[in-house]
């Protein structure tokens, strides 16, 4: 496990009204995936992740979360977007990068509600990963 400090910044976009779940499933895989994952790697994006939101599982889930921590919430993103990268210039270059905004972009107002959509910028740290502890003090 490296020390480095990874850069994460995670996204998480909402359908626009009147677009379908499986429309926009479509979209998003077939026009902006072909075009910004090429573009991502060419500016030093070295991991990025689509979780797709399961409206029936977030509905069982919230029933079993309702018992637990009454008081929290379940997103309802339809779709959260993680990119992990070495510096923040690797998300500047890409999103100033004209090709981006021709190709990978071009579109999203059609399909997503931008007024809703939300980040979470700051550095990933693995605690857990393929059975193997790291970073956090023994029990005494």
């Amino acid at each position: 496990m490296s020390d480095q400090k990874v850069f994460k910044y995670t996204l998480e976009h909402y359908r626009k009204e009147g677009v379908s779940e499986e429309a926009f499933v479509k979209w998003f895989r077939e026009e902006h995936l072909p075009y910004g994952v090429p573009l991502m790697k060419k500016h030093g994006i070295t991991k990025y992740a689509a979780h797709y939101r399961s409206p029936p599982l977030a509905d069982a889930f919230h029933a079993i979360l309702g018992q637990i921590r009454p008081t929290w919430e379940i997103s309802k993103a339809d779709l959260v977007l993680e990119y992990w990268m070495p510096s923040l210039d690797c998300l500047k270059n890409l999103v100033t990068d004209p090709e981006w905004n021709e190709m990978a972009a071009d579109g999203e107002a059609n399909w997503i509600d931008m007024s809703r959509s939300t980040i979470h910028v700051g550095y990933e740290t693995a605690h857990l990963e393929n059975g193997n502890f790291f970073d956090f003090a023994e029990k005494k």
